[in-house]
């Protein structure tokens, strides 16, 4: 009767065994498909991340021509209307 014990609870433990190891091995699947996961979507973030830098950086510098023209157009403005009244001061003076 002892000798039956001692098997049925070896028997036992080598149950509990292989079930830790199957469920030790489903563990290290499923950690390993999120850590997959993860980094797929981290991936994925950097590339929107990156798209959208690329995207400022356009609008950026679209926006200094478009800044850099009106300065030009102001400033021949302000140049003209200097020789204008500028002439119009020497055609008085005389």
């Amino acid at each position: 009767m002892r000798n039956l014990a001692i098997a049925s609870v070896a028997a036992l433990a080598l149950g509990l065994a292989a079930c830790s190891a199957e469920t030790e091995n489903k563990t290290e699947a499923a950690a390993d498909a999120a850590g997959e996961d993860i980094e797929s979507n981290v991936n994925a973030a950097g590339e929107v991340i990156e798209n959208a830098a690329d995207d400022v950086e356009a609008s950026v510098d679209e926006a200094a021509k478009d800044l850099d023209a009106e300065a030009d157009k102001a400033g021949d403005k302000i140049e003209k209307e200097w020789d204008d009244a500028k002439a119009e001061a020497e055609e008085e003076a005389q």
